[in-house]
């Protein structure tokens, strides 16, 4: 009997302080910035998970001090108030570990969050520190099915690359602009739709695009989901009440809520 289920790894990890090696524009509104630093030492990396994701300290722009921030003995974290950090949260997109370098892809979106501010003018020798964190990895899946908006897009692509070259199942990723789209390395068994629309994308719509058909007696579907709160609680409960998926069977995350930085509401699964 094929056994099914998912792990949850959610636990902090070794806290690391790391400078910017390189950084360029992967689209219009995408920009990749390498980190790397003796501190990467050690860092674990679940590939076959599903987004693993850190906990990144965003400094203020262009700070470049390798020492920062500094860890006071009992062990809070010590900086000038004009140095305080910014804490979000982002999928590592890989990491090498012959060369030491982890890749974090950040969406664009002017001036309006600390993260997005920093990456866009982010340059070698630039310091940012993080978190490890943690990752999802269901096993025993017969069917994925990963829903997602620009901001989840480095975790799907991510996700797909590192699936099984067996899997099947579908993507699909909501963006504003056509330009932001990106190549993805996908299993042959899993297809990836876009939908490209400038207003915000509705429950029914979705839907549509996934046509999900009756899953067939004993078939395990996985459904992962990155998406601004109100879609997501939606797709929560399509799952639940409709779909009939146990919890187990999803991972339905917050990625964002319209009007409110991160911190001031809930992130859950």
């Amino acid at each position: 009997m094929k056994r099914s289920g998912i792990t949850h790894n959610p636990g902090f990890g070794t806290f690391r302080r790391l400078q910017v090696l390189r950084a360029w524009s992967v689209t219009p509104h995408m920009r990749r910035v390498i980190l790397t630093g003796p501190e990467l030492a050690g860092f674990s990396f679940y590939r076959h998970g599903l987004g693993p994701y850190v906990k990144l300290l965003v400094p203020p722009i262009n700070l470049k001090d390798a020492s920062w921030p500094r860890i006071g003995a009992n062990g809070a974290i010590e900086c000038p108030s004009d140095q305080r950090p910014s804490v979000r949260t982002y999928t590592v997109r890989d990491f090498d570990d012959a060369l030491q370098e982890l890749t974090v892809d950040f969406v664009l979106h002017g001036d309006e969050g600390p993260a997005s501010r920093w990456a866009a003018r982010a340059e070698p020798g630039d310091s940012i520190a993080l978190l490890e964190r943690g990752f999802s990895q269901p096993y025993g899946v017969d069917r994925y099915v990963f829903i997602g908006d620009h901001t989840a897009l480095p975790a799907i692509a991510q996700s797909l690359e590192n699936l099984p070259s067996d899997s099947r199942g579908q993507a699909v990723i909501w963006l504003k602009d056509a330009a932001d789209k990106q190549p993805l390395r996908a299993p042959g068994g899993l297809s990836v739709n876009w939908l490209i629309r400038k207003q915000p994308v509705e429950l029914s719509s979705l839907l549509r695009e996934l046509d999900l058909p009756a899953s067939a007696a004993g078939e395990y579907l996985f459904i992962w989901v990155g998406a601004e709160a109100r879609l997501a609680r939606a797709l929560r409960a399509y799952a639940k009440d409709e779909l009939r998926l146990p919890r187990e069977q999803c991972s339905i995350l917050n990625y964002w809520r319209h009007g409110f930085a991160e911190g001031s509401f809930e992130r859950s699964g």
